[in-house]
């Protein structure tokens, strides 16, 4: 196999595995939960889908660069790293520069290792399109063959950004909450009672919104239940348009959430 076809090979083997999977990852959760309004990072899923496919196509362009592969899957690696460093900057909107670097750093290397399966793979499927000292066999039959696998690797990966259950019981269960205050203060009604501890939803809470769902139910300052061994607990936070913001804690089987208002998130 000649070097331009090698790096042409390893180029379009990373593209055709970023696109699925950075498709299926942003969205998963989107088609899971038709209606609700998810929080959407500023770099925004379809750039984020367009970005994370390009950036798996220089992936496996590098780990295909040179006949000798240690050399390009430690360049694509480090690429990997600094291209998820710089995505986790942007989305978190994180001012603090020099924390974010120290940070950076400190996971350089787990970060460096776990991104090493992912040339090996490539490598992999460059080299299985490799014919040189094989028995001859049909160029379109190995095609299928790498693309089948792509595909399959691609949607397996990329569902493990769905959300648990409990994640999502209680992004539809907010959604609901939310909609429900909503229309309780555009009648004059009484809002639902987890949302009476919320000071301004009556007066703020108008126009679109959207719901971020998080793990760190610490954060918020409420006294919640002690969940069971196991239990996955929600901190939904509620951003409306007009930047108006509260966050509720879920704590299963309960579907009766614990809200307060935040002044800071992230």
């Amino acid at each position: 196999m000649s070097e331009k076809t090698r790096r042409m090979y390893g180029f379009v083997i990373g593209l055709a595995f970023g696109f699925p999977y950075s498709l299926i990852s942003q969205f998963i959760n989107v088609w899971a939960l038709p209606g609700v309004p998810l929080f959407e990072m500023p770099i925004g899923r379809i750039s984020t889908v367009v970005l994370s496919s390009m950036l798996m196509g220089l992936i496996g362009l590098i780990v295909a660069w040179d006949e000798e592969s240690f050399w390009g899957l430690l360049g694509s690696g480090i690429l990997a790293v600094f291209a998820s460093s710089l995505f986790a900057f942007i989305n978190s909107g994180e001012s603090q520069v020099v924390t974010s670097f120290f940070l950076s750093l400190f996971t350089f290397l787990p970060r460096l290792i776990f991104y090493l399966p992912l040339g090996l793979f490539f490598r992999w499927l460059v080299g299985s399109l490799d014919t040189a000292g094989r028995t001859p066999s049909s160029p379109l039959l190995r095609l299928l063959k790498v693309t089948a696998l792509i595909l399959v690797v691609a949607v397996i990966g990329g569902r493990f950004s769905q959300m648990a259950p409990e994640a999502k019981d209680a992004l539809r269960d907010m959604n609901a909450l939310v909609l429900e205050g909503m229309s309780a203060v555009e009648n004059g009604d009484k809002v639902p009672e987890p949302l009476i501890p919320v000071d301004g939803f009556t007066r703020f809470a108008k126009g679109a919104y959207t719901l971020e769902w998080s793990s760190d139910v610490d954060s918020l300052p409420v006294t919640r239940p002690i969940a069971g061994f196991g239990i996955v607990e929600s901190l939904i936070i509620v951003r409306f348009e007009n930047d108006y913001q509260f966050g509720c804690a879920f704590t299963p089987p309960s579907h009766i959430p614990k809200c307060i208002n935040i002044t800071r998130v992230r």
